[in-house]
């Protein structure tokens, strides 16, 4: 059965993204609420986190966790790693008869009915392009979307997943509406003071190991208050260390409650992914992530063994 088959048979629809949710996450999420708004079903999307304001820009962005349907029969699970990315949700996953999970990370072990996984894809945006293209008259509210998707999870098609399947996407969604200057101009030009700020510090916190290969970036609870900036304005800090020419691998730690500390790996050659493993994270080659405890220190030099065990001399 196809996903849109799916929405078809079905009369209310729960769609949930990971926690956290990026522009690739709220890309699927958001195009697949209003496809089945289109189909007149009743829709609700979720995501176990507050909602990220740098996203508000998106068509849908209001509805995100405004629950206002139940009964659910028809359960969509977009870009979610493993079912612990759905957070509070994955019980939905036993609840709900019909489910998909369709992803792109190497990590998903397939925990849904219908599983459509592709890890070489560039995006979850990318593979719900193609699960619809042929499907749906695709119109410009959802090649938006998608087009966000695609954009953020390839920076801004500078990433080495930027294949030419990707651009030939990125030229059919903005043929079917999707304006690429406006778009980037709110995902890469509408920063806040605050989170200007909250960049400084980050920047000020850098620091740099393995004959300056690998740096870590730092941002503390206090930071974070003192900004008045929440978890969701860390996203895209950890590019500027990714943009130094002698790091080769990139490590950005926020500080969650005590002691716990989300963290997040960019890389130019080497497994980061199975570095993120070592804590029970997962993810990509290039682009990974994970949850570790401990003091500040001990969690450095846990960080430094797992990305060292996997780089050449």
């Amino acid at each position: 059965m196809t996903l849109i088959e799916a929405i078809k048979r079905s009369s209310c629809v729960l769609v949930i993204g990971h926690q956290r949710p990026d522009g690739d996450c709220l890309g699927a999420g958001l195009s697949v609420m209003h496809i089945c708004k289109k189909f007149g079903k009743n829709v609700d999307i979720l995501c176990d986190s507050d909602n990220p304001s740098q996203y508000a820009f998106m068509h849908g962005y209001e509805r995100l966790n405004d629950k206002l349907f139940g009964g659910y029969d028809l359960l969509i699970i977009l870009d979610c790693g493993d079912i612990y990315r759905m957070g509070k949700y994955q019980g939905y996953v036993k609840s709900i008869t019909e489910s998909f999970n369709i992803d792109h990370h190497k990590t998903n072990n397939h925990f849904a009915k219908y599983n459509t996984v592709l890890p070489n894809a560039s995006s979850t945006c990318e593979i719900v392009y193609d699960l619809i293209k042929n499907e749906i008259e695709i119109d410009e509210i959802t090649a938006s979307l998608l087009y966000v998707g695609l954009s953020t999870d390839t920076g801004h098609f500078m990433h080495s997943n930027t294949t030419a399947k990707v651009l030939e996407t990125a030229a059919s969604l903005v043929a079917h509406g999707a304006d690429a200057f406006l778009l980037s101009s709110a995902l890469y030009k509408n920063t806040t003071i605050n989170k200007t700020k909250l960049t400084s510090r980050a920047l000020q916190s850098m620091r740099f190991y393995k004959d300056n290969r690998i740096c870590i970036i730092t941002v503390r609870q206090n930071d974070l208050n003192e900004t008045n900036c929440t978890v969701a304005d860390t996203e895209g800090l950890i590019d500027y260390g990714m943009k130094i020419g002698c790091v080769e691998v990139a490590i950005c730690l926020t500080e969650q409650t005590r002691p716990h500390f989300k963290v997040s790996f960019r890389s130019k050659k080497c497994d980061v992914s199975a570095a993120a493993s070592t804590f029970g994270g997962g993810g990509h080659t290039l682009a990974a992530g994970c949850v570790i405890s401990g003091k500040y220190e001990d969690v450095i030099d846990k960080l430094l063994k797992s990305v060292t065990d996997g780089m050449s001399e």
